[in-house]
Order: C-alpha cells, then sequence, then structure tokens
C-alpha cells in the first residue's frame, strides 16, 4: 500500500500477530505494537511487580506455554518465546581456577550467579571473565564436549503442528517470536576478552573467524528448524555498540561481523522469516550496514548511548522496523512519572508515523520506581493509536 493511502485510514488489526506483521511491513496498523524486554528480575521494578495488584490481574499461565503474565501487564503484541530447550547444554565444565559455582558459557563467557547487587532477592548472573584465550584451549573444549552446533537438542519437535499450536493458544495474549540467543559479536568479545579478540584479530584472524563460523553454524542451524516449525518473525540478541559508538572500527566489522549477519539474515529470510536484533549502545554508526544485509527491525534505540530516534526515522524509516527507544537509562529510572509520559509522547512522535514503530523500553527494566512503570505503561495505551496526531 502506498504512503499516501496509509494515510488515508490506519489497517484495522484483527489480532496482535497482524499487528506485528504490519508494522514490520512500515505500514500503520489500528495501533503502535508493543514489545518489552521486560523486567531483570534481580533489581527492584520485579520486585515491587510481585508486589503488585496489577500483577494480579495479569496473572496467567497457560498450559502448554508458559507464564505469560508479564506479556500481559504490559498488553504486549509481540513477546521473545518459544516452546523449545534449543540445546542439551549451553555450559562446559570451567576452567579450573573457576569455581564454587561459577559456569562456562559455550561462547567461553564465565559467569556466576550472585546475589552482589540484587535488591530484589533474586540472583543475578554476572559477568565474569573470558574463558576462550587460546585457539589451543576453544579446540580442547570442542574436542571433548563439541562445539555449539554439536549440542542442539535433537529430540525436539520443530514440526509446524507444534508451532502453531504454540501460536494459537497465546494468539489472544501475544505474538511469540523465536529467540536465537548465541550472540556472535558479544560472544567473541566476552569469551575471548576485548584486548585478546584484538589481538587475534590482527595476528590470527583465522581463529576468529573459526570462532565466529562455530557461532554462526549453530545460529543458522536453528533458524532452519524454526523455518521447518512455521516461525514468521525471529529475535536476534547481540550487542555490537557501546555507549557513544560502535565497538570495533568498521574495517574489524566488516571483516568478522557483518558477513556473518548477513547470512544469518538471508537464512531467516530464506525460511520466510524477519529478523529483529537487540544491540545496545550507539548503533546509528552501523545500522545502515545491517540493514542492507537484510536486517527487518533494530531493537534497544539507547538515547543514553547517543540514538537519535527521529534521525534514524528520517533516515532508515521506510527499511528497517524501529523497536523501542523509550529511555529506560534515565528518564524511567531517574525522572518523575511526568517525565516518562513525555517521553513516550516524544519517540511516538519521531518513530511511529507512517508504520514501522514497534514501542516500549530500550532496555530491561532495572531499579524503576513502580510510578514510573505505570506511567510508561498507561502512556504507551494512551498515545499509541494511529493516526498520530499530536
Amino acid at each position: 500500500m502506498c504512503h499516501s493511502a496509509r494515510r488515508q485510514g490506519a489497517w484495522q488489526a484483527t489480532n496482535k500477530r497482524e499487528r506485528v506483521l504490519k508494522a514490520l511491513a512500515h505500514q500503520e496498523p489500528d495501533m503502535v505494537p508493543i514489545f518489552s524486554l521486560g523486567f531483570e528480575q534481580s533489581c527492584t521494578a520485579y520486585a515491587a511487580f510481585l508486589k503488585s495488584p496489577e500483577r494480579k490481574a495479569a496473572l496467567l499461565n497457560l498450559p502448554g506455554t508458559s507464564d505469560i503474565t508479564e506479556p500481559r501487564f504490559w498488553n504486549a503484541d509481540l513477546w521473545a518465546m518459544h516452546t523449545w530447550k534449543e540445546f542439551t547444554s549451553e555450559y562446559y565444565p570451567p576452567p579450573s581456577e573457576f569455581k564454587d559455582g561459577y559456569v562456562l558459557h559455550f561462547t567461553g563467557r564465565v559467569y556466576r550467579a550472585e546475589m552482589t547487587g540484587s535488591r530484589s532477592g533474586v540472583p543475578f548472573r554476572w559477568y565474569h571473565a573470558g574463558a576462550f584465550t587460546s585457539p589451543e584451549v576453544v579446540h580442547a573444549y570442542w574436542d571433548q564436549h563439541g562445539k555449539p552446533a554439536d549440542l542442539i537438542d535433537d529430540t525436539q519437535d520443530y514440526s509446524p503442528r507444534v508451532w502453531q499450536k504454540y501460536v494459537d493458544t497465546l494468539a489472544p495474549h501475544v505474538f511469540p517470536m523465536a529467540w536465537l540467543t548465541l550472540s556472535i559479536h558479544e560472544g567473541l568479545f566476552e569469551g575471548m576478552t576485548l584486548p585478546r579478540m584484538a589481538y587475534y584479530m590482527r595476528k590470527k584472524p583465522a581463529f576468529v573467524h573459526e570462532v565466529a563460523d562455530a557461532f554462526l553454524d549453530a545460529n543458522i542451524e536453528l533458524a532452519k528448524r524454526f523455518g521447518e516449525a512455521g516461525v514468521e518473525v525471529v529475535f536476534y540478541s547481540d550487542d555490537f555498540a557501546g555507549k557513544g559508538r560502535s565497538i570495533l572500527s568498521r574495517a574489524d566489522f566488516e571483516a568478522f561481523i557483518l558477513p556473518r549477519y548477513k547470512k544469518l539474515y538471508d537464512a531467516c529470510k530464506k525460511r520466510g522469516m524477519q529478523v529483529i536484533q537487540h544491540s545496545c549502545g550507539q548503533v546509528g554508526e552501523y545500522l545502515p550496514l545491517l540493514v542492507d544485509a537484510g536486517l527487518a527491525g533494530i531493537q534497544a534505540l539507547e538515547q543514553e548511548a547517543g540514538v537519535d530516534l527521529a534521525a534514524i526515522k528520517e533516515s532508515l524509516g521506510d527499511r528497517v522496523t524501529l523497536v523501542g527507544g523509550i529511555d529506560s537509562s534515565r528518564v524511567l529510572s531517574l525522572g518523575t512519572p511526568a517525565d516518562v509520559a513525555a517521553d513516550v509522547k516524544n519517540c511516538m512522535t519521531a518513530a511511529a508515523r507512517g508504520g514501522g514503530y514497534i514501542a516500549g523500553p530500550s532496555h530491561s527494566l532495572l531499579d524503576v520506581p513502580w510510578e514510573n512503570v505505570l506511567a510508561m505503561r498507561d502512556s504507551i495505551e494512551k498515545y499509541r493509536r494511529y493516526p498520530i496526531r499530536f
């Protein structure tokens, strides 16, 4: 549908799935869809949520799915969730120097669940170190325990009837998108540590390519299974930027990361799936490269990191769907309810016109005052109806 036709009247979505797909097609549905990464469970916002009457009103655990209380609380149209256990295990035995509760993710990242920093009584999984410090270390783990693709759980049923039943059960409440959790870029720099990755990019680039390909292969294999099941939207989480800048130089990004993103996007597109990617930070510098590679949507869009939502909408808004943008770092955490309402309105003004926008906070909610959580939720509902006229 042409732009002028969209202006004559918004599409009347009949369900949440249709609303999301129209936003991804850069058309105006009846309302701006809603997506959230949810509460970080170790923080105060989640503790308040657990005690709130709003949670009680939204409480629902559907047979054959999972607890969908939080998507219902947000009135979310889209949520990252699926019915499968992707891997038999995402963990290798940790290195000998890490004991007492440390775990080694198959990207090489060493984690430990600790109460340190918890505000809610729920432990937080802290990143401690990168263990993939040399080719010898990596190959020893792969030889003994297998690469990530070797750990994909072949007992899972990816038949279309399983996914369709899951989607149909959730349909009155939320539209699910399958989640690819094995990050290529983030897995490399946290698994090796950023200084070592930079060293190997110069001295042993074949090693970095080898590890990156191992991560890509697992993602593509899972994408094939998602496609066989009939998944329509895939959520891929992989940070490639920090506050104010990208993490890698453009030359290194184009050499080691971008070609693999393109292969992943192509593998999904070939099977009828669109990819929404999460990345924190100032994504604006490299976002055009990802869009050229086939990315359908970008999530986070952190104002605090330097993202200009209106500028990205102006330059790329007809090619990539913008997801998020509401400031969860400063405004939600430190502002007043009035500040939150104004920020929601500003994001709708910047990004919603013409379609191609899915509203929500830029990241998980941490120590956010409960009144600000409610202010964001209520303001999204207030301002999300098309046509956008404020």
